[in-house]
């Protein structure tokens, strides 16, 4: 019947895409199909999905994917009838095939091959069309040896006496009938493939043999007797398929197939546009070459008119985010500076649609300065803590990224030492939307000294205090200075040593405590002595800072 004259089996555990040619294309895909095989339903393939493509249709059963699918090629499909479907008849779309023996169809191009002329060796995956010329040279593939000497042994003999033996009839035969092996060329005289039209050196037109049957084997002449026909040649069922829409989506899928049918692609070769020769040999690789030149030429041409005309526009892009940004951050201030929103909540946050905005500006390169730095900009939470980090140097120092809240500089910019909970505070103000928790706080501080000039190193005094400092504020600095301060002017009172120091009265007794422990300096207390009374108020006395001198006396126990 049609299925096995017609069909053949394929694989249907492999992707469609994998079983197609390269230059193949998929045009339409439907489910729910059963197949009759002439007249008759085909038990074996009565569920499954049928896919249309440019040359081919396949049939994918749905129980039985390796044995029962099978793939038809839509150059034996001569016409097509629709049936539109009455009460419980599905709709069905008839497929009559051709009157060709199948077998006689060329292989397939999934094999690779070496052209004659050129040497060049063709890829495989190509459609039996494509696979018939060279894809460098455009000359035609040669048959193969099987084909030749089948084709040769059915050349027609000449009219010879029945009388001549047979072997002495088939020698005997003209050499005319005989196919040449090369065509020279008139003009250079050089030996051209027999399939070339013009001469590969001088593209001089080659000349056409004489007499019909040079060419013989390209095409074999009917042979004296007839084949017996096939005992089904007769019946209609033999060239008939038919495809029952079971799911619907007939319509749709017998418009896919007759654009299939119509566009005959397996008539299509890579030849065709070059039949006279303009594609063939020397000249058709030259031209070759040429076209692939120009495309890439047309491709890269393409390419940086494009990027020019982004470039054109990345100043727009800039500007209309830098405008977003601050219209987000002057909404987010405004709603931070709110008293009813200060009441529901200690801790103003940004509305999600602002912070998702600001993060698809950052993944587009689009960040602006004065964006607070948040998660979602960042790959991964080592980067996260740097732009941190980055960003809190930026507040201390008063660098070109400072917010424009800090206009007067940074927080340390003439401090040199400073409590941790002040910073914290300030950072946060300076940022005004995604606040920064205490917990996240502490570590970035860590990270802080390799994007400080000088270096801000934190520290942690006698009471608890944690504080930031430069430098000039480290343990063994500031005690040199008190020290020398003392030796130079004398005695000191805690007051005039914060004076001098331009610091919080609480900050220097906790600096001089730790100074007096390393036995720098020693105090003398005066604060329970009165110094004088005015009416009813005593005025006491205060700590007074002397330079220790007694630093590396060992007494030796006599007065």
């Amino acid at each position: 019947m049609a299925l096995q004259r017609y069909t053949k089996s394929v694989d249907g555990t492999i992707p469609i895409q994998a079983l197609m040619y390269n230059d193949e294309e998929l045009i339409s895909t439907q489910d729910g199909i059963g197949i009759y095989d002439g007249l008759q339903k085909s038990l074996d393939h009565q569920s499954g999905i049928v896919h249309v493509t440019s040359q081919r249709l396949f049939y994918i059963d749905a129980t039985k994917k390796a044995s029962r699918s099978f793939s038809l090629a839509l150059s034996h499909v001569s016409r097509t009838d629709y049936y539109a479907g009455l009460f419980s008849s599905s709709p069905k779309v008839t497929l009559h095939l051709s009157i060709e023996d199948p077998a006689s169809e060329e292989p397939s191009g999934f094999g690779s091959w070496e052209c004659e002329v050129c040497a060049y060796r063709n890829p495989p995956g190509l459609s039996p069309s494509a696979a018939r010329v060279c894809a460098l040279c455009g000359v035609p593939r040669s048959l193969p040896a099987k084909s030749a000497s089948s084709a040769s042994s059915e050349v027609p003999q000449p009219n010879i006496d029945s009388s001549f033996p047979t072997s002495a009839s088939t020698s005997a035969l003209p050499q005319r009938f005989r196919k040449p092996s090369s065509i020279s060329c008139p003009a250079c005289t050089f030996l051209n493939h027999p399939y070339m039209q013009t001469c590969e050196i001088c593209s001089t037109p080659l000349p056409k043999a004489s007499g019909d049957h040079t060419y013989i084997e390209a095409k074999s002449a009917p042979t004296t007797r007839p084949t017996t026909p096939g005992l089904n040649d007769n019946d209609i069922g033999s060239k008939m398929l038919k495809l029952s829409f079971r799911k619907g989506g007939d319509k749709v899928f017998y418009t896919a197939l007759k654009r299939s049918l119509k566009g005959r692609a397996w008539e299509i070769t890579p030849s065709n546009a070059g039949t006279n020769g303009a594609r063939s040999g020397i000249s058709g690789i030259m031209q070759a070459v040429e076209t692939n030149a120009q495309n890439r030429d047309t491709d890269m041409s393409n390419a940086l008119q494009d990027l020019e005309a982004l470039m054109v526009k990345a100043k727009d892009m800039v500007r209309l985010a830098a405008e977003l940004n601050e219209r987000l951050t002057a909404s987010s201030t405004t709603t931070a500076n709110d008293p009813y929103s200060s009441v529901l909540s200690s801790t103003p946050t940004e509305p999600e649609e602002a912070t998702f905005i600001r993060s698809s500006l950052s993944q587009l390169g689009l960040q602006m300065e004065n964006t607070p730095v948040t998660l979602d900009m960042m790959k991964d939470e080592r980067e996260w803590m740097e732009q941190l980090a980055r960003e809190l140097a930026s507040i201390l120092q008063g660098s070109e990224k400072v917010s424009s809240s800090s206009s007067s500089g940074g927080m340390m910019k003439k401090r040199g030492i400073i409590a941790l909970d002040e910073v914290w505070g300030g950072w946060n103000r300076a940022r005004g939307v995604a606040l920064i928790p205490p917990s996240t706080f502490l570590e970035v501080i860590p990270h802080l000294p390799a994007f400080t000039n000088p270096t801000i190193t934190s520290r942690t005094l006698n009471s608890g205090l944690a504080v930031l400092h430069t430098p000039p504020y480290s343990r063994a600095a500031f005690a040199a200075r008190i020290c020398g301060l003392l030796a130079l002017a004398g005695p000191k009172s805690t007051t005039e040593i914060a004076q001098e120091e331009d610091i919080t009265i609480g900050l220097t007794v906790e600096m001089l405590i730790i100074v007096e422990e390393d036995g720098d300096v020693c105090r003398d207390d005066g604060q329970s002595v009165i110094q004088e009374k005015k009416g009813d108020i005593l005025v006491l006395g205060e700590v007074n800072w002397w330079a220790n001198l007694f630093i590396g006396y060992t007494w030796d126990g006599q007065e």
